[in-house]
């Protein structure tokens, strides 16, 4: 009996230690929900204090998450809208003390430092131009990768909601295709198959 009640033990505490209580486990509904509501209040602290916030898209497509069940997905991208937000709030108070030194004129510069893009609207505006110039040209060869317009596309989304460096980055990489996809068709025209490919 103590062999029986002693490897029963030893096979419970091996089971905790290979399977820890960590973010391994899958979230739950009430936890995405907390989640959201964390991300949705520290949204409000960012807009009360007068600061951009770019987090309405990450919260939205996390509560989108909600109803197919993709609680886990849910959690991470609204803590990551919270994290962001807490983010600027914390450099908006970094900041204070210097604004209230400096003249009445220069006060509303600092909340727009607070932005973490590299990028601005408008070079993401280039880049998404240069990407569409770039995917037209490989069509025209019949040369267009198949997820050119699809990355084009999810760079103006990018753009749309704020997230510059997202933008330039879908962009540059959908410009890349379309010139590869260009000089990819202009190399293979003419080429045919050889003799013993075709059927006989």
């Amino acid at each position: 009996m103590k062999i029986r009640s002693l490897s029963a033990g030893a096979l419970a505490v091996a089971l905790l230690l290979a399977v820890p209580a960590t973010s391994l486990w899958a979230a739950h509904r009430a936890d995405a929900q907390q989640a959201i509501a964390q991300a949705l209040s520290a949204r409000e602290k960012v807009l009360a204090a007068g600061l951009a916030s770019e987090t309405a898209a990450l919260i939205e497509e996390a509560q989108d998450l909600i109803p197919s069940r993709q609680y886990t997905k849910a959690v991470e991208l609204a803590e990551r809208a919270r994290k962001q937000d807490e983010y600027a709030l914390s450099q908006a108070a970094a900041a204070k003390p210097a604004v209230t030194a400096a003249p009445a004129s220069t006060t509303a510069a600092p909340p727009a430092v607070a932005v973490t893009n590299k990028f601005s609207a408008t070079e993401a505006e280039t880049a998404i131009a240069a990407a569409e110039a770039a995917r037209r040209k490989a069509d025209s060869v019949g040369g267009e990768w198949r997820d050119t317009a699809k990355m084009i596309k999810d760079a103006e989304e990018q753009l749309k909601s704020g997230q510059f460096d997202a933008a330039v980055k879908l962009a540059n990489k959908a410009k890349q295709q379309g010139e590869l996809g260009y000089a990819q068709a202009i190399s293979q025209k003419g080429a045919t198959f050889p003799s013993y490919v075709h059927a006989k």
